[in-house]
Protein backbone atom coordinates (compact mmCIF):
# COMPACT_ATOMS: atom_id res chain seq x y z
CA UNK A 1 0.00 0.00 0.00
CA UNK A 2 3.20 2.13 0.63
CA UNK A 3 4.59 1.64 -1.95
CA UNK A 4 1.83 2.23 -4.29
CA UNK A 5 1.07 6.10 -2.54
CA UNK A 6 4.62 6.36 -2.80
CA UNK A 7 4.40 5.60 -6.81
CA UNK A 8 1.16 7.69 -7.74
CA UNK A 9 2.61 10.75 -6.16
CA UNK A 10 6.15 10.39 -7.98
CA UNK A 11 4.78 11.81 -11.57
CA UNK A 12 3.20 14.41 -9.54
CA UNK A 13 6.32 15.65 -7.61
CA UNK A 14 8.34 15.45 -11.35
CA UNK A 15 5.17 17.37 -12.76
CA UNK A 16 6.09 20.24 -10.08
CA UNK A 17 9.53 20.40 -9.93
CA UNK A 18 10.15 20.21 -13.85
CA UNK A 19 9.11 23.62 -14.47
CA UNK A 20 11.13 24.82 -11.77
CA UNK A 21 14.53 22.76 -12.80
CA UNK A 22 13.95 23.89 -16.87
CA UNK A 23 14.05 27.55 -15.74
CA UNK A 24 17.67 27.52 -14.85
CA UNK A 25 20.29 28.45 -16.56
CA UNK A 26 21.90 24.81 -15.99
CA UNK A 27 18.95 23.29 -17.61
CA UNK A 28 19.32 25.03 -20.73
CA UNK A 29 23.29 24.82 -21.08
CA UNK A 30 22.60 21.14 -20.90
CA UNK A 31 19.29 20.80 -23.26
CA UNK A 32 19.59 23.85 -25.06
CA UNK A 33 20.27 24.10 -28.94
CA UNK A 34 22.53 26.94 -29.05
CA UNK A 35 21.39 30.00 -30.92
CA UNK A 36 24.42 30.63 -32.84
CA UNK A 37 27.74 29.12 -33.14
CA UNK A 38 31.44 30.91 -33.47
CA UNK A 39 34.76 30.66 -33.98
CA UNK A 40 36.62 33.14 -30.80
CA UNK A 41 38.14 35.18 -33.61
CA UNK A 42 34.51 36.43 -34.62
CA UNK A 43 32.44 35.37 -31.26
CA UNK A 44 32.95 39.18 -29.77
CA UNK A 45 32.24 40.87 -33.30
CA UNK A 46 28.95 38.95 -33.85
CA UNK A 47 27.54 37.90 -30.17
CA UNK A 48 26.37 40.68 -29.32
CA UNK A 49 23.16 40.43 -30.81
CA UNK A 50 22.62 37.02 -29.25
CA UNK A 51 22.91 39.23 -25.63
CA UNK A 52 21.32 36.38 -23.25
CA UNK A 53 21.08 33.74 -25.38
CA UNK A 54 23.11 30.66 -25.73
CA UNK A 55 25.76 29.79 -27.84
CA UNK A 56 28.78 27.82 -28.64
CA UNK A 57 32.56 29.26 -29.36
CA UNK A 58 35.65 27.15 -30.45
CA UNK A 59 38.48 28.91 -29.15
CA UNK A 60 42.12 28.15 -27.86
CA UNK A 61 42.48 28.42 -24.20
CA UNK A 62 44.67 31.07 -22.84
CA UNK A 63 44.50 30.85 -19.29
CA UNK A 64 42.43 28.95 -16.60
CA UNK A 65 42.04 29.90 -13.66
CA UNK A 66 40.23 28.00 -10.55
CA UNK A 67 41.30 30.07 -7.39
CA UNK A 68 37.62 30.37 -6.58
CA UNK A 69 36.33 26.65 -7.45
CA UNK A 70 32.51 28.66 -7.33
CA UNK A 71 33.70 31.62 -10.31
CA UNK A 72 36.50 29.09 -12.09
CA UNK A 73 37.10 31.42 -15.68
CA UNK A 74 38.40 30.01 -18.75
CA UNK A 75 39.80 32.84 -20.93
CA UNK A 76 40.07 32.14 -24.65
CA UNK A 77 42.05 33.92 -27.57
CA UNK A 78 40.11 36.68 -28.87
CA UNK A 79 39.13 38.51 -25.95
CA UNK A 80 36.13 35.19 -25.28
CA UNK A 81 35.91 34.97 -21.31
CA UNK A 82 34.13 32.01 -19.99
CA UNK A 83 32.64 31.69 -16.27
CA UNK A 84 30.89 29.21 -14.04
CA UNK A 85 31.42 26.44 -11.30
CA UNK A 86 31.18 24.11 -14.12
CA UNK A 87 34.43 25.07 -15.75
CA UNK A 88 37.21 23.46 -13.90
CA UNK A 89 40.30 20.96 -14.31
CA UNK A 90 40.78 19.45 -17.23
CA UNK A 91 41.30 22.63 -19.53
CA UNK A 92 45.09 23.61 -20.20
CA UNK A 93 46.06 26.69 -22.23
CA UNK A 94 47.32 26.13 -25.84
CA UNK A 95 44.22 23.42 -25.84
CA UNK A 96 41.12 24.09 -28.54
CA UNK A 97 37.83 23.52 -26.78
CA UNK A 98 34.20 24.01 -27.22
CA UNK A 99 32.27 26.34 -24.71
CA UNK A 100 28.47 26.57 -24.64
CA UNK A 101 27.57 29.52 -22.37
CA UNK A 102 25.20 32.39 -22.13
CA UNK A 103 26.18 35.84 -23.21
CA UNK A 104 26.29 38.18 -20.64
CA UNK A 105 28.29 40.69 -22.37
CA UNK A 106 29.77 41.39 -25.98
CA UNK A 107 31.23 45.16 -26.16
CA UNK A 108 34.78 46.54 -27.20
CA UNK A 109 36.21 43.57 -28.39
CA UNK A 110 35.09 41.19 -25.66
CA UNK A 111 32.78 38.68 -24.89
CA UNK A 112 31.56 37.21 -21.57
CA UNK A 113 29.73 33.32 -21.35
CA UNK A 114 28.48 32.97 -17.76
CA UNK A 115 27.35 30.42 -16.97
CA UNK A 116 29.19 28.07 -19.28
CA UNK A 117 30.29 24.71 -19.78
CA UNK A 118 32.16 22.59 -22.06
CA UNK A 119 30.64 20.93 -25.00
CA UNK A 120 31.39 17.62 -26.48
CA UNK A 121 33.88 18.39 -29.72
CA UNK A 122 32.59 15.49 -31.95
CA UNK A 123 28.66 17.36 -31.39
CA UNK A 124 27.78 19.72 -34.83
CA UNK A 125 30.14 22.63 -34.97
CA UNK A 126 29.13 25.44 -37.70
CA UNK A 127 29.98 28.82 -36.83
CA UNK A 128 28.68 32.20 -38.29
CA UNK A 129 31.83 33.76 -40.28
CA UNK A 130 32.03 37.51 -40.55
Amino acid sequence: MILVMLTSKAPLTLTLLLPLAAACDGWTLDYGKPAAQFEARDAATLAGIYLGEKVTVRGQVVSVDTSDPRNCVLQLHHGVTAKSALLAAGYAPGEVVYIDGIVRSAADGALVLEPAMGRDPTAPFNPQRR
